[in-house]
């Protein structure tokens, strides 16, 4: 019984299933030992910063100085160049628009964060949060194998850093890094493996950024600082008024963009905004306090440089003559000189938020157009500041350019049809000629307007529907010294279809001239003691009655009181003349000055015989000869 039971026994333990089996415990077995030996060996090596020993501690803590440090570097970059550490495509400028897609800030080129591109679209580029956190993480994975290790292998360490990838989160006072990168460490008997580091940089990056986005986007809407710029404008140069006197008012554009870049200056960076970063010295310094919607407690510039792209367009007469020495005048007893003078004005501002040690900084640019700020624009990409009309640029046109003697002159070309102007390009020279091939709007009796420096601006008629070539000959401009003997003070004028220059004689003693027919005029003038007396008077006229019956013709009296104070006339004519004269080119690049001979009356005593001393010089003839 006992030999049978142990047969069967035997023969039980050695069917295939239970053989299976057994098979499956030993490799399970085998198993856990390898894994638990992998496990093992991976916990002698450290995969930990924490289980790092103190001798593989300070080459870690190196290698996360040196993660800092190229995060720093990238987060410098950020702030000085408005958010960008790969700078967008760069896009020039025009001769009608200073301004390129960036601006160069001490030599290091900033984006703008709204600008006028080449073809007069107004464009915006403003970095987001995100497009910067990218443009840093691939800023620091790029150097993360860089780390200079040396030092430590001279003490015998073996380091090997792999690539790996980098993910960064801006904050409102530091950045986030976090680094995937296998760095492997080797010492004698003992080695380390870190594969996943992270640190924290204090930086006030977003903070930065946050502040100037609330800041360009009232710019943006409010235009704050095109009402500083308007400002300037009033203050500085001359706009709109009258002045008593009863000589010519003269305007000279070199002293007015002078005095408009001068304001610029003194009143650009004394911008405030609503904070606590600052003091003011008293309560008119109010004045430049802007609230932007949030209360600011970082340090802020707003920065001007004349340096940088400024264009100032003059429009209006630059002469301007009295009204009350004209002939049947005289009842007025006094003259007064009115005046109106619009502008274009374009410069870019910078923004700067910084502290000790860190700089956030973005331009943008600011635009005048005929005395108004540009319109509002809630969100802009690529709008166009142009007339719709130059959108439809599809009547194709060459233009070629050149000079009195045909030959080639680069020029700078557009298009005016009515009221509407359009850049078009430039003429370049190419096989003999400076010519440019490019669409024009379709306009019946449009201009095509050229300037070249050197050269009077030219206005060449086309209708673009029916014309396909344009040849545009420039007049040169010829400095013409003056000389009018003895005469002090004298407002001299040449005015010609196409070209004018006005001068007052001697503070400018040379004038520009080109070749044509002009009608040149010469007042003298000098110093007087004639005075107006004050007007104290009521004046009564009949004037209609306001409602029903001043429709049927009934009037009623009404009295206006006069009061002008007196008034002294600082300068009177005394002398002058007119003539006509054809002048040319081979006159004024052969001679060395012009001398004008101009007929004195002497100085008038009272208001009659100040119109007499104006009405014989417009009579009068004068002589010109070159010498």
């Amino acid at each position: 019984m006992v030999n049978n039971f142990s047969k069967r026994a035997r023969t039980a333990r050695c069917t295939p299933a239970m053989g299976v089996r057994g098979q499956v415990t030993i490799f399970i077995i085998i198993a856990i030992v390898i894994v638990g030996g992998v496990i093992v060996y991976f916990s002698l090596r450290s995969d930990r910063v924490e289980s790092l020993s103190v001798e593989m501690r300070p080459v870690y803590d190196y290698y996360l100085s040196c993660i800092e440090s190229h995060t720093r570097d990238g987060i410098s970059l950020l702030g000085e160049q408005g958010g960008y550490i790969e700078l967008p495509a760069f896009e020039p400028g025009s001769a009608y628009r200073p301004f390129s897609s960036q601006l160069n800030f001490l030599g290091q080129p900033v984006p703008y964060w709204m600008y006028v591109s080449g073809n007069n679209l107004l464009r915006e580029q403003v970095p987001t949060k995100s497009g910067m956190e990218e443009q840093l993480a691939e800023y620091v994975r790029e150097r993360v194998g860089d780390c200079d290790f040396s030092d430590f292998e001279q003490a015998g360490y073996d380091v090997y850093v792999d690539e790996g990838l980098v993910d960064i989160d801006v904050n409102e006072y530091d950045v986030a890094v976090g680094v995937g990168s296998r760095l492997t460490i080797y010492l004698g008997n003992q080695s380390a493996v870190v594969s996943d580091h992270e640190l924290s940089v204090d930086s006030k990056l977003g903070r930065f950024y946050d502040l100037a986005k609330d800041v360009y986007d009232y710019e943006k809407v409010e235009m704050f600082l095109e009402k500083y710029a308007l400002d300037v404008m009033r203050l500085y140069a001359p706009v709109t008024g009258t002045e008593i006197g009863c000589a010519p008012k003269i305007f000279v554009d070199e002293e007015i963009r002078s005095d408009i870049i001068e304001g610029l200056i003194a009143n650009i960076p004394s911008v405030k905004l609503e904070g606590s970063y600052y003091d003011l010295t008293s309560q008119e310094r109010g004045y430049f306090v802007e609230d932007v919607g949030v209360n600011v407690d970082e340090n802020v510039n707003f920065l001007y440089s004349p340096a940088w792209p400024t264009k100032i367009e003059i429009y209006g007469d630059r002469v301007v003559k009295p009204i009350g020495m004209q002939e049947g005048l005289s009842v007025l007893g006094f003259c007064y000189v009115p005046y109106q003078l619009i502008y274009d004005i374009n410069f870019p501002v910078m923004v700067q938020f910084y502290d000790n040690d860190e700089i956030f900084q973005f331009p943008v640019a600011i635009m005048i157009e005929k005395n108004q700020a540009r319109e509002a624009v809630p969100s802009v990409s690529g709008a166009s500041i142009e007339s719709p009309v130059c959108d439809y640029k599809n009547q194709p046109v060459t233009i070629r350019t050149y000079d009195s003697n045909l030959n080639p002159v680069e020029a700078r070309i557009s298009f005016k049809c009515l009221n509407s102007v359009c850049n078009i390009g430039e003429t370049v020279v190419a096989g003999g000629d400076a010519v440019l091939s490019s669409g024009l709007p379709q306009c019946v009796n449009g201009f095509i307007q050229a300037s070249a420096d050197g050269f009077a601006d030219r206005k060449y008629q086309i209708s673009t529907n029916e014309e396909g070539v344009a040849n545009i000959v420039l007049s040169r401009k010829y400095r013409v010294p003056l000389d009018l003997g003895g005469v002090s003070k004298a407002l001299v004028t040449f005015t010609s279809d196409e070209y004018s220059a006005t001068v007052m004689y001697p503070e400018t003693s040379e004038l520009e001239l080109i070749e044509g027919s002009y009608n040149i005029s010469v007042y003298a003038y000098a110093d007087t003691p004639l005075k107006f007396p004050a007007i104290n008077d009521r004046v009564c006229t009949d004037v209609p009655e306001s409602g029903f019956s001043g429709i049927l013709g009934s009037e009623v009296e009404k009295c206006f009181e006069i009061n002008i104070p007196e008034s002294e006339v600082a300068m009177a004519v005394v002398g002058g003349g007119r003539t006509v004269e054809y002048i040319t080119e081979d006159q004024m690049a052969r001679s060395n000055e012009l001398n004008i001979n101009v007929p004195l009356f002497g100085v008038p005593s009272n208001l009659e015989e100040l119109q007499a001393n104006q009405i014989s010089a417009d009579d009068e003839t004068i002589y010109l000869e070159f010498e």
